[in-house]
């Protein structure tokens, strides 16, 4: 495990800041006018081992991931979240004791803090804190971080008040307990090359399948055949980096009705056929591919594809 990296609040700074710890993790301090909000940006790639942050924090912060991420936020010792972060989705929450980040994949993540509440937040929030997912969001980020230091703080700002606005607009249900959806992970991984419904995901839950695909998208900003769906292209990800396997037995072994199928849902999320993908990771001559990044990463960037596709049968 690597040793704890403090992320501490940088103020008054006189331009942007990037720090490296150690050859994977790479720190970038924002400039803001308003010494009330710093950013920074966090990128892991390339590494094998988990590594752990603490987050500076404040009366409120944002964590929104610009790519799929696996972390794990703690907060006074109890788990706030646990499991992927997907691409466009973002956490608040509130209070000014440390964050505690730990980043299990490569990530790519914004981190917003108040270090002072804005009069009164828009509206109120269940328990500190809340997970959503939207892409005009993330879009204000990417603003935010390419502005000056005088804009950055109004877009800052306009960035809470759309997020605390968007998740009112959601409806109240409960978010599916760490427990359960980490239950609901390990049975998926381990019957990826099976047929799995929502109902059977539903049963390793202990709910109905109306009440668990409502809990479950509220815990993670997804369908559950979304996120079947990123289990079986993240697995097959692996074995085309460590095993010398045909497509078409990677296709089998994920949970693919076949390779062709198997090609064309790879091929939606990372914008590369399998064996493009494999060659260009590999290091072998391939014809320049759009998204494929990170040569020697075994995880993969999954832009959104449809998470409400209404499907009983999970392939």
């Amino acid at each position: 495990m690597h040793p704890d990296i403090a992320i501490k609040v940088s103020l008054g700074m006189t331009g942007d800041v990037f720090e490296t710890f150690d050859d994977c993790l790479h720190v970038e301090h924002y400039q803001v006018a308003d010494p009330n909000i710093f950013l920074a940006k966090l990128t892991r790639e390339n590494g094998s081992r988990a590594i752990n942050t603490s987050l500076s924090a404040g009366a409120g912060t944002f964590i929104l991931a610009d790519r799929d991420s696996e972390l794990r936020l703690e907060q006074k010792g109890c788990v706030l979240y646990q499991g992927v972060l997907v691409e466009d989705s973002i956490a608040f929450i509130e209070g000014s004791d440390p964050i505690s980040v730990e980043l299990q994949s490569d990530a790519c993540l914004y981190v917003l803090t108040f270090l002072r509440e804005r009069h009164s937040w828009p509206c109120p929030v269940i328990g500190g804190r809340f997970n959503i997912r939207d892409e005009r969001l993330s879009e204000l980020i990417d603003d935010v971080s390419e502005s000056s230091a005088a804009r950055r703080s109004d877009l800052a700002r306009e960035f809470s008040t759309r997020a605390f606005e968007r998740y009112q607009s959601l409806p109240r249900v409960h978010p599916l307990s760490t427990w359960r959806l980490n239950r609901v992970r390990r049975h998926a991984e381990a019957r990826l090359d099976q047929r799995l419904t929502l109902e059977q995901l539903a049963d390793v839950a202990g709910f109905s399948r109306a009440h668990f695909a409502a809990t479950f998208k509220a815990a993670t900003s997804m369908s559950a055949h979304e996120f079947l769906l990123r289990l079986r292209i993240q697995e097959a990800a692996k074995l085309l980096l460590g095993t010398d396997l045909p497509l078409v037995d990677i296709a089998l072994q994920c949970g693919f009705q076949n390779q062709p199928h198997f090609t064309t849902v790879f091929k939606k999320m990372t914008s590369a056929t399998p064996r493009r993908w494999r060659n260009a990771r590999r290091g072998l001559p391939t014809p320049s591919v759009p998204g494929l990044r990170r040569r020697n990463a075994t995880t993969i960037d999954l832009p959104v594809i449809d998470p409400d596709r209404p499907s009983h049968e999970l392939h």
